[in-house]
Formats: C-alpha cells, sequence, structure tokens
C-alpha cells in the first residue's frame, strides 16, 4: 500500500512532462471523434432531409438520437469504470465509435440511421467519464486542471476536422448521396489510429491505491503503522451526505449543453441570419463561430483553468452567455438590420464564453469533487445530465424555431445560463491546485496516516520506548537515575525532531485549515507526554531516588497502559474511513485511557495522603512532586487522545459519515 501512496505522490508533484501529453493524446482523440461526430450531423441533415423526405420532428429524432445515446453511455461506463477498473473497459467505448459511424453510414433509412447513431452515442457517452478519470487519476496537481481541459478541448479540432472534411468533399464531383455516407464514415477513422494505445495503458495509481485499501490492508497498516488508506465510498453515501455536488456538477451540465449542442447543431440552419448563401451556408457559418470563437475558447481555458480557477471562470463564461442572448433577444432584430457582423460578434462571442467557461470546466469538475471509488460513476451521472440537456435541446430546438422564433429561443438561452451561473455560485467550490484527496474529501486524514505515518510512527515508538524504560526501572530492586535521564533525554530529542517535521510539513501543504490545526494539535500533545516522561526522569536523577516504592511501580504500570492506548488509538486513525466500527474502537481506547487516568488521580491521593506520614520534610518534597510528575503522564495521554476522539466525533458528522 505504501507503495501504491508513493507512487500517488509521485505524479502529484512531478512535473508536465512527455508521459502526461502521451496520456492526453490517447484521451483527447477519442474526444476529437466524439465532437466531429456530433457537430457533422448537422451538415448531414441538410443533406439527407430532401433525400429521406425528413420532417422537423424526424430531423430532431436524428439530430437527438446520439445524444440520447450519450445519456445511458457515461452512466453504464462509469460504474464499470468503478466497478472493475478505467483500463479494462476504455477500449470498448473506442470500438462502439467505430461500429457507430460505419453503421450510420451505411443507414439506408432514417430509421437505421436513428438507431445506429444511438449506437454511436453509447460509445461517445462512456468515453466521457472513463477518459476524464483516466486524465485526472494521472495528472499532477498544478497541472490537473490543463492536462483534463486540454483533452476535452481536442473537441475544437474535431470541429474543425468537421468543417474541412466537409469543404473538401463539397468541393469534388461527389453526389450528396454519397458525400453524406463519407461525412459519417471518416469519423471511424481516428478511433482506429487509437484503439491499440488505449489497450496498452496501465491502471491509474489512483484506482489500484483504492482497490488494494481493502479490511485486510487495512488492518495491516493500522498494526504496524505504516498503511495509507483511502476510503471505499459508495454512491448513495456520497449521495446522501454530499448532494450538493452532485446537484451542482449535474444541473450546471445539464443547463450548459441545453444551450450549447442546440446552438452548435442549429448554427448550420441559422447562416441565412449571418448573410451565408448556397450550398456552402452551413459549413461557412460553422467554420467562421468555430474557428473565430469557440476553438479558441477552448485554449484560453486551458491557459487559465489552473490559474484563474474553475469557479469563477464557470461564473464569468455563464454570466457572459446570458448577456449576449439576452441582448441578441432585446435588440437581435435591430443588430441584424444594421449589421450582420455585429450581429455574428456577439452570437460567436458567446460560443467563446461557453467554451472558455462551463463547457470546459463542467467536463473538469467531477474529476475533482468525486471520491475515487465513485469518480467515474460521479462523473458518468454529470456527464448524463449533460447529455440529457443536448438530447431535448437538439430534439425540441427545431420545432421551438418554428414555434417561438428565433430571437425568443435565444433569450431563453439566456436566462438558461443565467441560472447556470447561480447554482455555480451556490453549490461548487474552488478546486485548482488541491490534491485530488483534498477536494473529494474522500480522506481528510490521509495526510496522517500515508504522508506523516512514519514520523507519527517514531514519534509514538519514542513515547513508549521511554514509558516502557521507566516501567522497568520502577520495577528493578534499584533504579539506575543517570541511565533513566539519559534515555529519556535521548528519546524526546528525536520526539522533538520529529514534531518540528510533522508542523513543517502541515505548515508548508496544501490541506485546510481545520486538518492543520488537528494534525499540529495532536503532534504537540503527543509532545507533552514525552516531555513529562523526561522531566520524571530529570526528577529522578536530580533527587537521586535510589529505589521506587509501591505507590511509584503501580503509576508506572498506570502509565505504560496509558502509553499502550495513545499508541493503539493514533494508529487507529488508519480506520477512518471504516465509519462506525472505527469510531466505536477509538471510544473504547478512550473511555480505557479514562478509567486508568481516573485511577492514577485517586492513586495520588492516596500517595500523598501516605507521603505526609513521613518525618523528613526533603522527602516529603521530593516524593510529592514524583508522584504528581507520575500522574501528570496520564492526563497527558488523556489529552492526546481526547483530540483522536474529537476526530472520530466529527468524522461521524463529517462529509462522509456512515449512517449506520
Amino acid at each position: 500500500m505504501d507503495n501504491d501512496f508513493s507512487s500517488i505522490n509521485k505524479l502529484e508533484g512531478e512535473r508536465f512532462s512527455k508521459s502526461h501529453i502521451r496520456i492526453m493524446l490517447i484521451a483527447g482523440m477519442g474526444f476529437f471523434t466524439d465532437a466531429y461526430d456530433l457537430f457533422i450531423i448537422g451538415i448531414v441533415l441538410l443533406m439527407i432531409k430532401p433525400i429521406f423526405n425528413l420532417s422537423a420532428t424526424q430531423i430532431g429524432l436524428v439530430a437527438s438520437a446520439a445524444l440520447f445515446g450519450a445519456v445511458i453511455g457515461p452512466v453504464i461506463f462509469g460504474s464499470i469504470g468503478d466497478r472493475f477498473g478505467r483500463k479494462p473497459v476504455y477500449w470498448i467505448t473506442i470500438v462502439i465509435l467505430i461500429i457507430g459511424a460505419l453503421g450510420s453510414a451505411t443507414s439506408m433509412n432514417y430509421i437505421q440511421l436513428i438507431i445506429w447513431r444511438f449506437i454511436l452515442g453509447v460509445g461517445i457517452g462512456g468515453d466521457y467519464p472513463l477518459s476524464a478519470t483516466i486524465v485526472a487519476e494521472y495528472a499532477n496537481r498544478k497541472d490537473r486542471g490543463k492536462m483534463v481541459a486540454s483533452t476535452f478541448a481536442m473537441q475544437g479540432f474535431g470541429l474543425v476536422a468537421g468543417v474541412g472534411i466537409g469543404f473538401l468533399l463539397l468541393n469534388t464531383s461527389l453526389p450528396i448521396t454519397i458525400i453524406w455516407r463519407l461525412l459519417l464514415a471518416f469519423g471511424a477513422i481516428p478511433t482506429l489510429l487509437i484503439l491499440k494505445q488505449r489497450t496498452k495503458l496501465y491502471e491509474t495509481p489512483w484506482y489500484k491505491f483504492a482497490k488494494n485499501s481493502g479490511t485486510k490492508a487495512r488492518a495491516a497498516g493500522a498494526q504496524t503503522g505504516t498503511g495509507a488508506v483511502l476510503p471505499k465510498i459508495g454512491f448513495s453515501r456520497f449521495l446522501r451526505n454530499r448532494w450538493q455536488i452532485v446537484l451542482g456538477t449535474s444541473v450546471t451540465w445539464f443547463l450548459m449543453d441545453i444551450s450549447y449542442y442546440g446552438t452548435t447543431i442549429f448554427t448550420p440552419y441559422l447562416a441565412s441570419l449571418f448573410g451565408f448563401t448556397g450550398l456552402y451556408a452551413a459549413v461557412q457559418a460553422s467554420a467562421l463561430i468555430l474557428i473565430i470563437a469557440a476553438v479558441p475558447g477552448y485554449w484560453v481555458a486551458v491557459a487559465l483553468i489552473d490559474k484563474q480557477g474553475r469557479k469563477s471562470m464557470q461564473t464569468i463564461g455563464f454570466l457572459v452567455m446570458g448577456i449576449c442572448f439576452t441582448i441578441l433577444f432585446f435588440s437581435g432584430s435591430a443588430i441584424l438590420a444594421g449589421s450582420a457582423v455585429m450581429f455574428f460578434a456577439i452570437y460567436g462571442l458567446s460560443f467563446f464564453f461557453t467554451n472558455y467557461g462551463p463547457n470546459t470546466t463542467t467536463y473538469v469538475y467531477p474529476t475533482e469533487l468525486y471520491p475515487t471509488s465513485v469518480r467515474a460513476r460521479g462523473h458518468g451521472i454529470a456527464s448524463m445530465s449533460g447529455k440529457l440537456g443536448a438530447a431535448l435541446s437538439a430534439l425540441f430546438f427545431p420545432l421551438l424555431l418554428l414555434n417561438i422564433g428565433k430571437f425568443n429561443l435565444i433569450g431563453l438561452l439566456g436566462a438558461v445560463a443565467f441560472t447556470g451561473a447561480i447554482f455555480t455560485l451556490l453549490l461548487l467550490p474552488e478546486t485548482k491546485r488541491r490534491s485530488l484527496t483534498e477536494t473529494s474529501m474522500e480522506s481528510e486524514l490521509l495526510i496522517i496516516t500515508a504522508e506523516l505515518n512514519k514520523e507519527f510512527s517514531s514519534l509514538l515508538d519514542a513515547i513508549y520506548k521511554t514509558s516502557s524504560m521507566l516501567s522497568n526501572e520502577f520495577s528493578s530492586s534499584r533504579i539506575d537515575n543517570a541511565k533513566c535521564f539519559r534515555i529519556a533525554e535521548h528519546n524526546e530529542h528525536a520526539a522533538d525532531s520529529k514534531v518540528h517535521s510533522i508542523i513543517n510539513y502541515v505548515s508548508n501543504t496544501r490541506i485546510n485549515t481545520r486538518i492543520y490545526t488537528e494534525i499540529s494539535h495532536l503532534a504537540r500533545k503527543l509532545d507533552d507526554i514525552i516531555d513529562g516522561e523526561k522531566t520524571l526522569a530529570s526528577r529522578l536523577y536530580v533527587y537521586n531516588i535510589g529505589s521506587a516504592d509501591a505507590f511509584m511501580k503501580k503509576f508506572a504500570d498506570i502509565n505504560l497502559k496509558c502509553v499502550s492506548l495513545v499508541t493503539e488509538g493514533v494508529r487507529l486513525m488508519a480506520y477512518l474511513p471504516e465509519g462506525k466500527s472505527y469510531e466505536e474502537s477509538v471510544f473504547r481506547v478512550y473511555n480505557n485511557a479514562a478509567k486508568l487516568e481516573s485511577s492514577a488521580d485517586d492513586l495520588l491521593r492516596e500517595a500523598l495522603r501516605n507521603v505526609m506520614n513521613m518525618k523528613d520534610p526533603v522527602r516529603i518534597m521530593k516524593y510529592k512532586e514524583v508522584y504528581e510528575d507520575l500522574e501528570s503522564i496520564t492526563d497527558r495521554c488523556m489529552n492526546s487522545l481526547e483530540v483522536v476522539n474529537d476526530i472520530a466525533l466529527r468524522h461521524m458528522y463529517g462529509p462522509y459519515r456512515r449512517n449506520d
């Protein structure tokens, strides 16, 4: 397990490299194809409308068939990806894309075309959660947003390819009946090129780490104090405790796709608004929108996402979209009458800010906000919501154009965009340049059980060795005071070094304030224990206590048991993801220690009562202070366990509490 986490740690800290680019290209080619397949149908529809004599309803069905397939694809493949791994099913989506593209190209009627486009959509939808999750789980912390966004931005090249191939074929002497089939068939070529590469990918370190964090491995880690544990969190548990994340990622993607896919697919139908006419009108209108506005928006997003952040980009994108659509709703006719270029500029600006903002960020967000055990499924649900919005938009867009008109429809899209900004502001956090364990909140204490386990284990060992040494000395016929002090001083210096390492680490690591406080507080409380042991050893040396009486022996025995419980309690934090079982174990340790602390209080009263019967005032002073030093160690142990107990209580009501 340690090796798995070490590989994750290395990935999150390493510099951007060729291996990252390779992962992005393997995943990104799927999005190149997805965008091509979804875009090209808008041009194809103009060609096959007279061939198949399509009505507005039939056009909507053909246009939305792939999108409805993409509604179920993400959930199916997201769930499979979480259950069996990202790698085993990653190539299957590519095979579906190839089959769907070739099947669409050979359709003999619009019913067959709908069926094949639906199958194609299943592959498109399935590619979303798997590609996003794989890239995110291979990414470093600093560039994760850029990597995931770059993968998604390959859509821009797919869109441009659609325009380019459309121009190329329309400039040939081939008949339209052949051109539309070739346009659909070309979608199989990019996926054929990467099929072999996808089968060669290794499973992601995050998924392997989560798989290895089973109960047996966790138990072994708890026993040795070296186990790093990633919790297995079911989706129902996630939904109960972080429903706002599910709502935020799903609703914003749904609203974004309602706007974006409707306008993208039917931009060819708006060609006349921009002054384009003839056979090339649809391709020319799409090309200008894509090249001037849409594609640059993708890459501006890639450049800024790890600097500006997801939340502000998504909010700004939605707001500017809403403003553009609102202007066109109120003044579109007047603007168009005065200048088609101005109308085109405002309309194109909405595409730029869509891709700069929500079209990119809604794809990135789910990879960071869902825990590893449900990351692909969570992304799949968000993707499904987006594709449902896209499908509904594509299905009803032609009907709405006929019934309410272009400008009323644009006004409706403006309201949708403003709603997306509101949901973003209310429900989604900022995640830039933060570890996946922090953004997903899947294991707030992973940093203790993994990153700091050696330091905490060494600190606990130093405390236990000192307590055991003191117990042995008090049990012997004569205390070696010089030896006691020498060993205690050495262990205390080693413990101070470990505490310094822990505090220094958490001070320079991007973790939230609450976890920083808990880690540093626990480290200092543990340090207090060994400070108390050193104080006791120093007292023995200065006072030259020759041999221990019965009270001292009893105190030493209680202290050793208390220190053992502290060691168990801290190492039990490896069980944190187990929920109730962890809480019950910590409470058991805490209650047992409390009983020992109470026994130490009773023993101190009895010992002080006894010492007051002594005649020698110097001896009274010596024994009184030694007794009090011995008793204070149990108090310090309880203070440490109170911190551990507080962590257990907070976890019970935390983001992933179990409702056992």
